[in-house]
């Protein structure tokens, strides 16, 4: 019996489509959080240094040559050149003279860079009288040689005494006494020589009681403008070391009695020591009389109304010899 026909409704089943292979899944790159301390730049090399002079056999001052970067090797610049920075330095001046291409011998095809260091000045060859005309220039306040050195008062941070105005203008002005002893030797007693002007006696004795013993026979000039006298025994007391002193200046507050000799017999008890150190240095009894200056109103009289009168020339005259006689 032959097969059935199929039903006019059926449909042929379709045929089923491969199913897709599934796809190889890719794996993610890992991600990990860095510490902070790879996260810091590499440390860059130090410049690589050249020391093309020996200091010890030149009498030229080195110049020291450095490369800034990591290599010596010239770098390609945006524009297509080559460059390469060089650092060149030295303690004293000198100038760049010219580069040339060397064209035989060991160095044959190489560049120079020629520059002429500064050599250093002999000064201890000029002659004692050139060499001393210098440091009192060197050391004058603003250049002038009759400038005073002016002690201002105290430093806040350790209450020393100091010379504010002259060391603003150079703070290293006094590094010349340390270059070798010969130097120091000359020019320190011209740095004290300089008139040093203090305001009042009492800042007078505030530096002198900072001041090293072997510095005070060194000072020559002094101004105070002015005497305390609840402190002028022991600032001269404190002076006495300095006997080598040729001026002792005071511009005001000596004496106000209207009697020479008192006012005379009442400063030498407060000054005694010092006159008589200076005495017995310069072998004159009278030698420290002769060192002392009065400004117009060291020595006054005052009338009725307290008003202030200058000593004329024969009271002053009778002062100084009331001194003296004291001394004899």
């Amino acid at each position: 019996m032959p097969p059935k026909a199929p039903p006019k409704a059926a449909q042929k089943p379709k045929a089923q489509a491969p199913k897709p292979e599934p796809a190889t899944p890719q794996s993610k790159p890992k991600t990990t959080t860095a510490s902070p301390a790879s996260m810091k730049k590499p440390k860059s090399k130090e410049p690589v240094a050249l020391k093309t002079v020996d200091r010890d056999n030149r009498a030229a001052i080195a110049i020291e040559v450095a490369f800034e970067g990591q290599s010596v090797q010239a770098q390609a610049t945006k524009n297509g050149s080559y460059g390469h920075v060089l650092k060149l330095e030295a303690p004293g001046a000198f100038s760049l003279v010219k580069t040339v291409m060397i064209t035989e011998g060991e160095f044959e095809g190489l560049q120079a860079v020629l520059l002429r260091p500064a050599k250093a000045f002999p000064f201890l060859k000029l002659p004692e009288e050139v060499r001393n005309r210098i440091y009192k220039i060197y050391f004058a306040p603003g250049r002038v040689i009759d400038n005073p050195i002016v002690i201002e008062g105290r430093r806040n941070s350790n209450k020393e005494m100091w010379a504010k105005a002259y060391s603003e203008s150079s703070k290293t002005r006094v590094g010349l006494l340390a270059v070798n002893k010969e130097i120091y030797k000359e020019a320190v007693p011209i740095l004290y020589a300089h008139n040093l002007l203090f305001d009042s006696t009492s800042t007078l004795l505030d530096f002198l009681s900072q001041t090293p013993a072997e510095v005070k026979p060194r000072l020559r000039n002094i101004t105070a403008k002015h005497l305390v006298k609840t402190q002028s025994r022991n600032c001269f007391l404190n002076l006495s070391p300095a006997t080598n002193i040729t001026r002792l200046h005071i511009g005001a507050g000596v004496a106000s009695e209207a009697d020479p000799a008192k006012a005379a017999k009442t400063f030498y008890g407060d000054a005694y020591r010092f006159l008589e150190a200076v005495g017995a240095k310069k072998g004159d009894k009278m030698g420290g009389v002769d060192v002392l200056s009065f400004g117009k109103q060291a020595l006054v009289t005052k009338d009725e109304k307290k008003n202030a009168k200058p000593y004329d020339e024969e009271m002053r005259e009778e002062f100084m010899d009331t001194l003296k006689s004291k001394l004899k």
